[in-house]
């Protein structure tokens, strides 16, 4: 039995570097680093997967990496936006709480870890003062 799981495994594996393959010749302009955070985005969601007790196919997880990563484009450029509304240059903890604006949830959660950071309490001591 071993031995069939180890060849399933091995298939597997050959097929999610195929589809990661497949997903990096759609685009030959995009950087090296794009390739990289696009394949280890994959694997992250791929080990997710094999946690879960339902299946997901090999399609499917390439599916959820492109989501991903157009997902953190978006994200990357409205925090550019709002930073370079309020006239920074450099995006801060604000701005990703305005990102998270329309999920009160989340962004409750982010407040609590952006207080929780020693920046963001020195910060505050200085707003108060």
């Amino acid at each position: 039995r071993a031995e069939t799981a180890d060849t399933a495994d091995t298939a597997d594996r050959a097929e999610t570097a195929d589809t990661v393959d497949s997903a990096d010749s759609t685009d030959s302009t995009e950087s090296a680093d794009t390739k990289r955070l696009r394949a280890a985005i994959y694997y992250g969601v791929r080990e997710a997967a094999e946690r879960s007790p339902v299946p997901l196919s090999n399609e499917c997880t390439a599916l959820i990496t492109e989501l991903t990563l157009r997902q953190a484009e978006m994200l990357a450029h409205d925090l550019e936006s709002f930073s370079q509304h309020a006239k920074r240059c450099t995006i801060n903890g604000e701005d990703v709480l305005l990102c998270a604006r329309r999920n009160p949830s989340l962004q409750d959660s982010l407040r609590e870890k952006l207080d929780a950071l020693p920046s963001a309490s020195k910060r505050k001591f200085k707003a108060a003062q």
